[in-house]
């Protein structure tokens, strides 16, 4: 009962946060029942329904959208249940793409207490991480204060089983969106056999105020880019739905923006989804380095197609339906 209860009262902020006219009981009765038509037939999720604007689509527009349903089908089909484990922990995600993090790391539960002090003796400043974990959650930075902090730190970190990375430095152009966060690129690969992968499609993904993340889901913005080109396509938009042409924060122009060393972004991923090639649908955050260089923050095994369909609005199952179909 409890279980209704929350899914209705998450229905209740939805229709809040998504729909700007005022709603009539009846209205809303409508929505809910179309709701649940949607899960039904579609296999869509609340957040599906709401934020690909369902109570406003027709059939044929339903089904071209990515929802929860389509979303584990895809991830079923081309992704080896076992190794997807590779990239739901970070310390196993960092070892094994190892020629792709560069950045200093240390993985707590088996780093002794010198190493964590020569660690911190080059970096006074440092990225925590939960090594489970995902959507930013628990990820906070550390300072080093004074060489009496060192100890109870590590004993801290180490209870915690943590990840710690050297803060990254990220590329001028990007930097200047939105300073407090790592801007990242999001790129979604498809290992279609051995030798091919094909970019599915690319974000690009903002902070939008003092948090050091730019995750989409803490209120982040994201911009859907043309994948041969690296250039923004759509407005940005966050999780309610705003749009923004312009960053709200930095007034630095978002849309018509090149993302600097494109070709190299593109051909680091290709190269990277080939590492396990049992997990062929892969969602990479990219961050381009102030030097140029191409440093992979981590990789998704199931990546949320939010961020693909939201910007603009169109579903994604296209692009995915033959191939997933006919394996």
């Amino acid at each position: 009962m409890r279980y209704y209860i929350d899914r209705l009262k998450k229905i209740g902020r939805m229709l809040d946060t998504h729909i700007d006219e005022e709603l009539s009981l009846l209205q809303k009765a409508f929505i809910i029942c179309d709701l649940g038509i949607s899960v039904v037939i579609y296999g869509s999720g609340i957040n599906d329904y709401f934020q690909y604007k369902f109570y406003k689509r027709r059939h044929v527009d339903k089904k071209t959208f990515i929802v929860h349903r389509k979303r584990m089908k895809i991830i079923k089909t081309m992704n080896a249940e076992i190794d997807r484990r590779i990239f739901d922990n970070k310390t196993t995600f960092n070892k094994t793409f190892s020629g792709y993090i560069k950045r200093n790391w240390l993985d707590m539960s088996t780093t002794s207490l010198e190493e964590f002090k020569d660690f911190c003796r080059c970096n006074n400043k440092f990225i925590v991480k939960p090594s489970d974990g995902s959507h930013g959650k628990g990820i906070r930075i550390e300072s080093v204060k004074g060489e009496e902090k060192i100890k109870p730190l590590y004993s801290e970190l180490k209870k915690e089983n943590a990840l710690i990375e050297e803060v990254i430095t990220q590329h001028r152009e990007l930097r200047e969106f939105n300073p407090t966060s790592v801007n990242t690129i999001r790129v979604v690969t498809l290992l279609k056999n051995s030798e091919e992968v094909e970019i599915m499609t690319a974000n690009f993904r903002m902070g939008n105020g003092e948090r050091f993340a730019d995750n989409f889901h803490h209120n982040g913005i994201a911009s859907l880019l043309d994948v041969e080109r690296g250039i923004v396509i759509t407005p940005g938009i966050d999780m309610m739905l705003n749009q923004f042409i312009i960053h709200p924060k930095s007034e630095k122009q978002i849309i018509g923006y090149q993302i600097p060393h494109w070709n190299e972004v593109v051909a680091t991923v290709k190269e990277a989804a080939k590492v396990v090639p049992t997990v062929k649908y892969i969602g990479w955050d990219v961050v381009i380095g102030d030097d140029g260089n191409i440093i992979i923050i981590e990789g998704n095994a199931a990546a949320d197609p939010d961020i693909s369909q939201m910007p603009d609005q169109i579903g994604k199952w296209p692009l995915y339906k033959d191939y997933i179909l006919k394996n």
